[in-house]
């Protein structure tokens, strides 16, 4: 029997409770209210210490849904997802989160990219779905373009979008141009500009970035860009803070406020241990498991 228990988490190890997306609904009418608000934030990688605190936040304040603008693991590796998986098990209410590739989710260690795992643990890598009279695209860039194929798939969406939405607002990981001077952080200029024109012509709302760990904010031509990175990977930028986004629909008015939120060093201490136990000792974890010191 000692011994029974003691291997028993073996099986939970083998099938834990995984968080799988929400599917997105092709349109929810007039179930959802005219005023409503969502949250955006990326880059939270293994910065326990902050993304538990906006995943609290997120059920605290009753958000709609959320999206993860990417880079939520570190690295693309089944080991990361079914981690980040159980620990998002332990806090995510019943608010949706919905996914967008990065680079560091689809980039193994030795650099190849593939969406294997993205896909079994997150769903579609490029979608759409309505919430009310706005409605939401996710497009891949995480490997630092965007094809042809892309374009004309976006271009066919928006075209469809624009006659049945007042709001449209895309999101994607690596930004269409660097805020910051001097700096190249973002796709290649053709086709970032290429981009942009479409968002313009098509008269998108808001476009959520991440992939440069700060956060930024400007107005383009009618289009806001946001970029968001403060989730709990480390920051890059001088004055730059751990932040979410917020942002407001009501009918046809818009706001979007900067949430800041606080490290807690207690939620990294036990983010990092879990994750080397579990990760690169799971023998020893399963034995701390029956312990009463094991947080």
């Amino acid at each position: 029997m000692a011994v029974f228990l003691l291997f028993f988490p073996l099986l939970r190890w083998e099938k834990p409770p995984f968080v799988y997306w929400p599917a997105p609904p092709v349109n929810r009418g007039d179930s959802v209210p005219a005023q409503f608000k969502f949250a955006v934030f990326a880059d939270n990688k293994e910065g326990w210490g902050v993304f538990k605190n906006i995943l609290r936040e997120i059920e605290r304040r009753g958000y709609s849904f959320a999206v993860i603008v990417g880079d939520f693991v570190p690295r693309n590796r089944e080991d990361r997802y079914r981690f980040f998986f159980r620990e998002l098990a332990q806090l995510k209410g019943r608010t949706p989160i919905f996914f967008v590739p990065g680079n560091h989710d689809i980039c193994d260690d030795s650099g190849r990219s593939d969406l294997e795992n993205f896909h079994k643990y997150c769903g579609p890598d490029q979608y759409w779905f309505t919430w009310g009279d706005a409605a939401f695209v996710v497009l891949n860039d995480a490997r630092s373009t965007i094809t042809e194929e892309q374009f004309l798939w976006l271009k066919n969406i928006l075209l469809r979008l624009t006659e049945s939405s007042n709001h449209i607002f895309l999101f994607m990981h690596v930004p269409s141009f660097d805020p910051r001077q001097d700096k190249s952080y973002c796709l290649p200029k053709g086709v970032g500009e290429k981009f942009m024109a479409l968002m313009e012509e098509f008269g998108v709302d808001y476009v959520f970035c991440s992939h440069i760990h700060c956060y930024f904010r400007e107005v383009i031509n009618g289009v806001t860009y946001i970029i968001t990175g403060g989730a709990g990977a480390r920051l890059k930028c001088p004055n730059a803070f751990y932040h979410y986004i917020q942002i407001s629909v009501a009918g046809k008015e818009i706001r979007d406020s900067v949430i800041r939120v606080e490290r807690s060093w207690w939620q990294q201490v036990k983010g990092d241990v879990r994750c080397t136990l579990q990760i690169k000792r799971p023998f020893l974890s399963l034995v701390m498991k029956q312990s009463l010191l094991y947080f």
